[in-house]
């Protein structure tokens, strides 16, 4: 009957939905997702699903959080505002009461016509999103936290004695949890149904204009703790887990920029070893098995995905798909755990894009809506034990394909230009043909809606033509002196500085046309060229206007490339400490910043003196620097910021940190 049911629904929305003048949004944020997946190159991680996504999608491969803590980082790109400007460098503070009254990206799609709904973790919750997720603000109803979230510390996790603990390595039995489920099957179940009501409603709704949806899903794991169906270890047999390859302190690195994983060392497998503070490492065997839990948590997240994606194609396959983590996580690299620093295993993310268009575009002069790769049929290698198909009889999730190997990891388009995740607000817009986001004042403070990224539209649109081609687009052309060598970036020469190439502030950058044409309609992004009311139109470009005469606000341009990456994190005092928390410290307590740029070649970080009142640095007070050479060192092992060979090389990345972001991006 069910299956009748979802038949008649995919009929009826087949005439309906997909003939919408607007793409729906799905957003997917992972939490503390390191790029450990199979479309990224990691020849471990089993992510059959995520894989296919990225199939048929621009995949964008060196893409970085602003900050490496999960409350700073989606304030941050819910805004599309840096650190520095919501002010929020810990979980203490709501940014419409603290910073600005700032419209985040569901407010602006809810305020542009779209229905906004939110299930698991989008906000990070409590006093950042003020105890509500940003109600009545961001979401059309009230959003849905799985219940089963409220055990997240409980002592579930089965110790070699017999008994429970609260462990960070912790595979369980599914339905001997409190609640006989996990937080992030709840999530899916729950978004699967939404979504099969919204294709119902939709369909008794055909005699008029459907409307848009824009559903946030958020996914727990791979935080800790690492509590995930047992089955999954079956995909990774711990003699098959290799330990971090650098898994000792880099050579040179200053006491203010270690992490100490204050977070982990309370967990009561973690406190049974006496690893001593602040530089212990952990022993071989049980930082293996914290690897292997990590890949674990990644894989059982990718199932559940996998469900909601099938969901999505079947009921609403003309459907702008965004797939994020929040900021990285170190898996013993540098004898570090956690995230909380400024390393490129705590900042870089996976950034995917699917845009509606290649669905529709590609497929319509057949009639039909479907993807080159099915979520729930990829290609396998290997034997026949299927753990995704025995989860899935366990759990009642639907559909879970019976995955115990490793998909192709075939991707449509890599692009492996410098992005940042304040530049998903701007995409999205751009993509969904809402009014574009002009670019933040120095102070914003009092604009309720700009960014401080740049939009990608132009990077996942001029791909359209490439799905299926495994592309790999380093933008040679604009930067002769990138150089691709086995996945890692490296540069043979600074660019010269007598060439103006990158001299580019926002005082150079010429106004956009705002003609009419194909696929765009006076500065309003619209790939799909439908016609808008007049009226509304010019209140629109009216406002727009108003804006641009303000001081430093421009029109986007119609193409930008990044020479530069930023990520901040800050510190109570020069050492590791544990209190006040030199992980997680309170911005009343922060008296340093640490500054960090991530250029094609380097990464170079400066330790400030910080004001936490007026959360401002003091440039000329630097407290420790770290310089790492990705053509020669591409872990970042080894600190040479006092080398005289890279003297000249610091000063230029120094220069460009103080300059800023505004002037690191290339427009033409």
């Amino acid at each position: 009957m069910e299956n009748r049911l979802l038949l008649s629904l995919l009929a009826l929305v087949a005439t309906g939905v997909c003939g919408s003048d607007q793409p729906n949004v799905l957003l997917i944020i992972v939490d503390d997702l390191r790029p450990v997946l199979g479309c990224y190159g990691d020849s471990l991680a089993i992510t059959p699903n995520i894989d296919a996504l990225a199939h048929d999608a621009t995949v964008f491969t060196r893409a970085y959080a602003q900050q490496a803590l999960c409350g700073p980082s989606r304030t941050s790109f819910l805004t599309s505002r840096r650190p520095d400007t919501t002010r929020l460098y810990d979980v203490h503070s709501y940014w419409r009461k603290h910073a600005g009254n700032f419209t985040s990206l569901p407010q602006y799609f809810k305020e542009n016509g779209y229905h906004t709904a939110s299930a698991g973790k989008i906000f990070h919750p409590g006093i950042v999103s003020n105890h509500s997720d940003d109600q009545p603000y961001s979401w059309s109803e009230t959003p849905y936290h799985p219940p089963t979230q409220a055990h997240k510390q409980d002592p579930v996790c089965l110790g070699p004695d017999g008994s429970l603990h609260t462990n960070i390595y912790c595979p369980v039995q599914v339905e001997e949890q409190p609640g006989g489920s996990l937080p992030d099957i709840e999530t899916t179940r729950y978004s699967v149904s939404w979504l099969k009501k919204w294709a119902g409603g939709t369909a008794l709704r055909r005699e008029a204009p459907a409307q848009p949806f824009f559903l946030a899903v958020g996914y727990h794991k791979p935080h800790i703790p690492l509590k995930f169906p047992k089955q999954f270890l079956d995909l990774y047999p711990i003699s098959s887990v290799p330990l971090a390859p650098n898994r000792w302190l880099p050579k040179g690195l200053p006491p203010v920029a270690w992490n100490p994983w204050n977070d982990l060392r309370w967990r009561e497998d973690i406190a049974a070893l006496n690893v001593s503070f602040p530089y212990g490492p952990l022993p071989d065997f049980y930082a293996r098995y914290i690897r292997q839990g990590y890949y674990a948590a990644t894989s059982y997240t990718d199932s559940l995905i996998g469900e909601l994606l099938t969901t999505v194609d079947h009921l609403f396959p003309d459907t702008i798909i965004a797939f994020i983590g929040d900021h990285g996580w170190a898996l013993g690299e540098h004898q570090e755990w956690s995230k909380f620093s400024n390393f490129e295993v705590s900042t870089r993310v996976p950034f995917i894009i699917r845009n509606w268009r290649r669905t529709h575009n590609d497929t319509a002069a057949h009639g039909i809506s479907q993807h080159p790769q099915s979520f729930n049929q990829p290609e396998y290698s290997g034997n026949d034990h299927s753990t995704y198909e025995h989860f899935s009889s366990r759990t009642g999730c639907e559909s879970l394909p019976p995955k115990s190997a490793k998909s192709s990891a075939r991707k449509a388009v890599e692009y492996n230009g410098l992005v940042e995740l304040v530049d998903l607000f701007p995409t999205l817009v751009d993509l969904a043909g809402l009014p574009t986001l002009p670019q933040c004042p120095r102070d914003s403070s009092q604009v309720r809606v700009c960014t401080e990224g740049m939009s990608l539209s132009h990077v996942v649109q001029g791909n359209l033509q490439t799905v299926n081609s495994n592309t790999k687009h380093n933008h040679r052309n604009t930067n002769p002196w990138d150089v691709m060598t086995n996945e890692v970036f490296i540069s043979p020469a600074e660019p010269n500085k007598g060439n103006n190439v990158w001299s580019v502030g926002s005082e150079h950058v010429a106004e956009a046309s705002v003609t009419k044409h194909k696929g765009h309609t006076a500065g309003r992004s619209m790939p799909w060229g439908v016609e808008t009311n007049k009226v509304k139109h010019q209140q629109i470009h009216s406002k727009r206007i108003d804006l641009l005469e303000v001081e430093e606000y421009f029109k986007p341009v119609s193409y930008a490339e990044r020479k530069a990456a930023f990520s901040q994190y800050p510190r109570p005092g020069p050492t590791p400490s544990r209190n006040p928390d030199s992980d997680q410290p309170h911005t009343r307590d922060v008296t340093i910043m640490g500054y960090s740029i991530r250029t094609h070649r380097f990464r170079y970080t400066a330790w400030l003196k910080f004001d936490n009142q007026t959360y401002k640095p003091d440039w000329d007070h630097i407290v420790a620097e770290e310089l790492y050479d990705h053509k020669t060192d591409p872990q970042e092992d080894h600190n040479v910021v006092g080398k005289r060979f890279y003297t000249r090389h610091k000063r230029e990345v120094y220069s460009m940190l103080v300059r800023g972001w505004r002037e690191a991006v290339r427009y033409s």
